[in-house]
């Protein structure tokens, strides 16, 4: 079981996920290569050439198979690393923008960086990316339908005296009854009638 599999919380689906771009795979590639054609002229080398190719394709393959990036309807799951794990679960409502960063090499062959800045000013980039502007698509349409989500509007004599929420474009808390966020300024739809 993957590790987005593993920590999706109750009534949770992943809409997208993608992984690390193939072209981690182009050194124990080309030093296979290497190691083929060294085969003819000195055996011993070819020899030592394709033993490194295949310990370096291991330890890429174990690279590209334990990083997971997804979007769910709730929020963002981004794990890398096997022994040493880093990983990044951001709530739909928490995230302030994602931005991609992609040099010739990235748009020639579809892969970048992605960088995910959060409510608090964190500012998390994951390289090297598969699929890049489609991952932020699918981010961007859940932020959008977490947003337009319609409210239900409850009776003030079924609220408490003082209750609050989340603003949805800033996330800060507000009154249920508020009819603009005194955060950011914004105009939100009252949750009592």
């Amino acid at each position: 079981m993957s590790y987005v599999e593993e920590n999706l919380m109750k009534g949770e689906q992943v809409v997208y996920q993608t992984s690390l771009h193939w072209r981690f795979y182009t050194w124990p590639i080309a030093l296979g290569v290497v190691g083929l054609f060294l085969l003819f002229g000195s055996v011993g080398a070819g020899l030592a050439l394709l033993m490194l190719a295949a310990v370096a394709g291991a330890a890429v393959f174990i690279t590209v198979r334990s990083a997971e990036f997804a979007v769910t309807n709730k929020r963002v799951i981004m794990k890398v690393g096997w022994l040493n794990r880093r990983s990044l679960e951001l709530l739909l409502s928490k995230i302030e923008s994602i931005s991609v960063e992609q040099g010739l090499s990235g748009k020639l062959w579809g892969y970048g960086t992605i960088v995910i800045s959060g409510t608090g000013g964190s500012h998390e980039p994951f390289k090297n990316i598969a699929h890049p502007f489609e991952f932020r698509k699918q981010v961007q349409e859940q932020i959008s339908a977490v947003q337009d989500a319609p409210r239900g509007l409850v009776s003030a004599s079924e609220m408490p005296a003082r209750a609050e929420r989340e603003c949805p474009y800033c996330a800060e808390t507000i009154l249920a009854k508020a009819r603009i966020c005194k955060h950011c300024g914004r105009a939100v739809e009252p949750l009592v009638v």
